[in-house]
């Protein structure tokens, strides 16, 4: 059976922005219950040099709008570079991010494992081929993002779990 670039991208970064948007609504409705505080919720982190909450989830979406959108070479669509500064924020960049992944279809992501996929990352410019862009640093990314902005909720005390995180699938 051969590779499938579709299949190891969209219903991948769709399942990790499922899991990301039901894991920050029940940080929202425990957060409002328990009395916390959001905003510092979203501005906490797990270790000093490390990304904030807030940070962690823009990254997220980032690299799971970034993978299928330039795999497909289409015009990425533009979402704020500032951090969200609510739950509600953060539930829109998400749901946001979730609509534009599964709007890919097949055709537009197969046959790509071999793209040149290029981009600056501020003065660096990023060069990868398809397969090597997917595999090798997109997931990878989008999964750490996705796993560090869990373990900040759940360090803080929000109830949430393993299924919380896989989203639906």
């Amino acid at each position: 059976m051969a590779f499938s670039m579709y299949d190891a991208c969209v219903p991948v970064c769709a399942q990790m922005m499922s899991g990301l948007m039901g894991v920050i609504d029940k940080a929202a409705e425990q957060a409002k219950a328990k009395k916390f505080d959001e905003t510092a919720l979203l501005s906490d982190r797990l270790y000093p040099d490390m990304f904030t909450l807030a940070r962690q989830i823009r990254q997220a979406t980032d690299f799971a709008r970034n993978a299928p959108g330039r795999l497909a070479d289409v015009k990425l669509p533009e979402f704020p570079t500032t951090d969200d500064t609510s739950f509600a924020e953060a539930k829109t960049r998400i749901e946001q991010s979730l609509a534009f992944v599964k709007d890919f279809a097949p055709a537009q992501i197969e046959g790509t494992e071999f793209r040149d996929i290029k981009w600056m990352a501020g003065q660096r410019e990023m060069s990868f081929k398809g397969k090597a862009y997917l595999l090798h640093f997109c997931l990878p990314n989008l999964f750490f993002h996705t796993t560090t902005a869990y373990n900040i909720l759940r360090h803080r005390g929000i109830e949430i779990g393993k299924r919380d995180f896989l989203g639906t699938f």
